[in-house]
């Protein structure tokens, strides 16, 4: 079966940001097999089953995510690798329990940037942490906090959803149907 696309691509206009607002976690699911699963043609997610997703507020430009595109035409595979990196500032003594949590288990997590687009990466398999570090810095000037890398090995590129209204509960992802957001404190 030969694989075809149906449309191009313009050179669009420059409104467009970089980076990352915050994340949202949750415990890991097989999200795209469950029923209440729902996904328009475009990849934009607009159902889920249940399940409640965790703010961790982000610092501005010190955040990344890059999808890698990973084919190989001799085996004919084709996956997507999801990387999400993110630094937070500061210690205490819940980011311990925190990264001890996210390192052990495999979550799915939705990435809120800059330009109020949310994107699903671990949709089916979850997401691991592959490094990162925790830092006290040398000189003052230097950071004290923590780094975490999640990557996440996927059949589809990326999912999207659109953001709600901001101040609405479950923002951003009350267009998701079932998803629940517990804001960070």
């Amino acid at each position: 079966m030969p694989c075809t696309i149906d449309s191009g691509r313009i050179v669009d206009c420059k409104d467009s940001l970089g980076g990352i607002k915050s994340i949202y976690i949750g415990n890991y699911i097989d999200m795209v097999t469950q029923t209440e699963w729902a996904a328009a043609s475009a990849d934009t997610v607009t159902a889920i089953a249940t399940q409640t997703f965790y703010e961790f507020e982000l610092r501005p430009e010190l955040s990344s995510l890059v999808v890698n595109y990973m084919a190989d035409a001799a085996s004919g595979t084709t996956f997507f690798e999801q990387v999400l990196s993110v630094t937070f500032q500061k210690l205490d003594a819940t980011d311990i329990a925190d990264i001890r949590g996210l390192c052990q288990g495999r979550p799915n997590i939705w990435i809120l940037d800059n330009n109020l687009k949310c994107w699903l990466i671990g949709a089916e398999f979850g997401c691991n942490v592959t490094g990162g570090n925790l830092q006290t810095g040398t000189t003052y000037a230097e950071m004290s906090g923590f780094t975490m890398d999640f990557t996440a090995r996927e059949v589809n590129p990326i999912w999207l959803a659109t953001a709600g209204v901001a101040g609405a509960t479950n923002y951003p992802l009350d267009n998701v149907t079932d998803a629940t957001v517990t804001p960070a404190v």
